[in-house]
């Protein structure tokens, strides 16, 4: 990248630090060495002094636990983005926050720093279930947070569950729901348990149940509908007008860059994956290189696969004219048995009953 993008990209920064690793986690995260923090920071700043200047409309502090960053290291981060980059003014900035690393004072700061839309990882309106997850947060530590992100000013904030536990009944999580909806957050974002490889929960040889998890996506789809969140995303539910702009970016396939530790990028078909350890990532720095482990040229048929399977993920769909006849018989077949549907000429997505059987749908064109 030599110029500037025509199209606004999104900025993607990951603060990889957490007080404690969680279960089911396998994001580029590292625990106990929050005192790393500050120096982090200055070689993310100076990550994105290598960048190009370039129109930039969302901001997304990702992690490991962003919340663990005090409201300095927040304005010194965006400072640093501001100056280098021609930032929206309506630019959607959210950051993600482990409840027990919330305290009123840093929801002003951040507040006051730029962050205005806040991502609050609940997970379960249960203790127990919490604990079995290895969350360090309770419940009433995520209502002291919630109420302190709204009494700070946030008038946009989501709430992340996870469902599919083993020990998670329908009712279970029928009070997880009910109790966060009451709430009144601005969006939620449900996500089915995974167990990834590396993670805790693999070394425990922990098992989910698919069908299970199905039941549990299918009454929470209801309940949303009914309390007036629309399924935008397969997992992500919002109250008019509050969809997760960043979000988007991704799975209408745009521009974003990515940046920090493992921080994972993509612009015009060139994606790249940062360096996973810190020191390799705070050399590069040094020697004022981006700091890129791998680079990969995305081939046209790549690209065309991944835009149908993250269109199809939208409630929306995806335009697709399709012309590839083996495609064209693919797609035939999935509408003859209520998988796919033509909502506009030219445009298709999934039905929502459909949506659990998402895997079903994409299977034929790997």
């Amino acid at each position: 990248m030599t110029g500037r993008n025509p199209d606004p990209l999104g900025l993607y920064l990951h603060i990889p630090f957490c007080r404690a690793r969680c279960g089911y986690c396998d994001f580029v995260t590292f625990a106990g060495i929050e005192d790393k923090i500050d120096g982090y920071v200055k070689d993310l700043c100076d990550e994105i002094r290598l960048y190009p200047r370039q129109n930039v409309s969302t901001v997304f502090f990702g992690g490991g636990t962003p919340s663990l960053l005090e409201p300095r290291h927040v304005s010194q981060i965006l400072d640093a983005v501001r100056s280098q980059f021609d930032l929206s003014l309506d630019a959607e900035i959210t950051l993600e926050a482990n409840p027990e690393s919330v305290t009123p004072d840093k929801a002003v700061g951040w507040h006051e720093a730029g962050v205005n839309r806040m991502s609050l990882g609940l997970q379960a309106f249960d203790d127990r279930l919490l604990k079995k997850m290895d969350r360090l947060h309770n419940v009433r530590q995520f209502l002291d947070a919630y109420r302190a992100a709204r009494d700070a000013g946030f008038d946009n904030i989501s709430v992340d569950l996870i469902y599919g536990l083993a020990e998670q009944s329908l009712d279970d999580w029928e009070k997880t729901l009910q109790s966060t909806i009451r709430l009144q957050p601005d969006h939620l974002s449900l996500y089915a348990l995974k167990i990834e490889e590396h993670t805790p929960f693999a070394a425990r040889s922990y098992r989910i149940n698919d069908d299970h998890e199905a039941d549990l996506y299918e009454w929470a789809r209801a309940l949303l509908k009914a309390e007036g969140y629309e399924r935008y995303e397969i997992s992500n539910f919002s109250r008019l007008g509050k969809a997760c702009r960043h979000n988007l970016i991704y799975w209408r396939q745009k521009n974003y860059l990515g940046l920090g530790v493992g921080a994972v990028g993509c612009v015009d078909g060139l994606r790249w994956e940062n360096h996973k350890n810190l020191l390799d990532y705070h050399r590069d720095i040094m020697a004022r290189t981006l700091p890129r482990a791998s680079t990969e040229n995305l081939d046209p048929t790549t690209r065309r696969f991944e835009r149908l399977m993250l269109g199809l993920r939208l409630r929306e769909g995806l335009s697709w004219n399709e012309s590839n006849p083996e495609w064209l018989a693919h797609r035939s077949g999935l509408v003859a048995r209520g998988l796919l549907e033509e909502v506009s000429p030219g445009r298709w997505r999934i039905p929502d009953p459909a949506v659990p059987l998402t895997n079903q749908v994409l299977l034929p064109f790997l």
